[in-house]
C-alpha cells in the first residue's frame, strides 16, 4: 500500500457540523462558521471524509 502524500481540504461546507468532533487530532476547526482543516495537524486518517455526507471534505493528491 502506498503512503498518502496529499492533503485534506474543505470545499463547499454546508455548516452541518457533522465533522466537528470526529477528528482524533483536532485538525478541524471553524472559521466564520465554516469547517477548515489544519494541515499541520492532519494525519490523513480520512474519518472526516467518511463523516461528511455533503462531500465537502475531500482528499487532494
Amino acid at each position: 500500500m502506498s503512503e498518502k502524500t496529499g492533503y485534506v481540504v474543505v470545499f463547499g461546507c454546508k455548516r452541518c457540523g457533522k465533522c466537528k468532533n470526529i477528528c482524533p487530532v483536532d485538525a478541524i476547526y471553524e472559521e466564520n462558521e465554516l469547517s477548515k482543516i489544519d494541515t499541520e495537524k492532519c494525519t490523513l486518517c480520512m474519518k472526516c471524509i467518511d463523516e461528511c455526507t455533503n462531500r465537502a471534505i475531500i482528499y487532494m493528491e
